[in-house]
């Protein structure tokens, strides 16, 4: 097992030095087509990230948080690279005490009483920004940035005259997640490519592809006498959907580039692509040496990597319960035929 050690050792070391993305927590739109149906943003310093539709021109969707005077507030609104949002160029407006006066709101859009309102139109950027933490790419169209001028409740409205079309919101500027918004993160991410107007089949493809094949070889070795036992297959599994998220990563890393302008924080989805194929490749090494004949080592292993695929959302959410399940599932007799010398 001297291999497998050098590569957990490196493994973590690489966990270690991870630069710190740019990433938002995400936060659901819900019902807001109205001030008093307003999404609350509960924090408005954490940094938030909502993918939202807006059905319609003539329309507009409303979002609340509280401030304290002198508090940052920084909205930044933006759509998505789709060909479909191609015109789409919704307005922002902020509203809430002591907000000075700025632009013109339609007729259709809510005020809130007594607020100060700051209307901001939407002007699409001549070139599309490279987000390396999902990856995706996105279209800036407006950014607020400003100290709470008072104490109170404040409102976001966003609004298009025309058209509807897919849009997000970036809320605040501390990285903050908490222990559900971390483990859920990768279906997030599935629903950040959806709000991009790809398929989802299409976006798990890669993913699938690996799993069907791996498993066509894992059941020929299988037939040909070289048997996993019920530890081996879930850690097989699981090897499997981690290498399938670094190919999907490197595959939304592809199609990101070509609608935008890459920058250095390429790296970053480097190494979000590398580490699942690194632990994917360890895990399903692990499964094969050690099926029939599992040591407290080896099970400590699995550990070490179903939570290390938690900490960098590898797996989709499957790989690391799979890969922590086999570390204390009871082994069984359904070794392989002849013992593996260790490596």
């Amino acid at each position: 097992m001297k291999r497998l050690t050098i590569g957990l050792v490196v493994l973590i070391m690489a966990l270690a030095i991870v630069p710190t993305a740019s990433a938002h927590a995400p936060i659901g739109a819900g019902s807001n087509e109205s001030l008093a149906t307003a999404t609350l943003i509960p924090d408005p310093t954490k940094s938030w990230a909502v993918y939202a539709d807006l059905h319609q021109g003539g329309e507009a969707q409303y979002y609340k948080f509280d401030a304290a005077r002198g508090q940052r507030i920084h909205l930044t609104l933006y759509t998505s690279t789709s060909a479909e949002d191609a015109s789409f160029a919704p307005g922002v407006i902020l509203m809430g005490p002591g907000i000075p006066n700025r632009g013109s709101v339609p007729n259709y859009v809510e005020i809130s009483p007594g607020a100060g309102v700051m209307a901001v139109n939407g002007a699409r950027a001549p070139q599309a920004t490279y987000e390396a933490f999902a990856p995706s790419s996105f279209v800036q169209l407006a950014d607020i940035s400003l100290n709470a001028p008072a104490n109170g409740t404040y409102y976001v409205a966003v609004q298009d005259a025309n058209r509807g079309g897919h849009y997000g919101v970036a809320i605040g500027d501390r990285e903050s997640f908490t222990i559900s918004e971390w483990l859920l993160n990768p279906v997030s991410l599935l629903s950040v490519y959806v709000w991009e107007r790809q398929s989802l089949p299409v976006v798990l493809a890669p993913a699938l592809a690996i799993l069907v094949l791996g498993l066509a070889l894992l059941i020929r070795r299988h037939r040909g006498g070289l048997r996993l036992d019920i530890k081996g297959w879930m850690a097989a599994v699981a090897g499997l959907l981690f290498l399938g998220t670094g190919a999907t990563v490197f595959c939304q890393m592809i199609l990101s580039i070509s609608r935008s302008l890459a920058d250095a924080s390429l790296i970053v989805t480097l190494i979000f692509a590398i580490l699942p194929i690194v632990l994917g490749l360890l895990t399903i090494r692990l499964a094969v040496r050690s099926s029939g004949h599992w040591t407290v080592r080896s099970r400590l292993y699995l550990v070490v990597l179903g939570v290390g695929a938690l900490v960098i959302w590898t797996g989709y959410l499957i790989g690391p319960v799979l890969a922590i399940g086999a570390a204390v599932v009871p082994s069984r007799s359904a070794a392989p035929t002849a013992p593996v010398a260790e490596a």
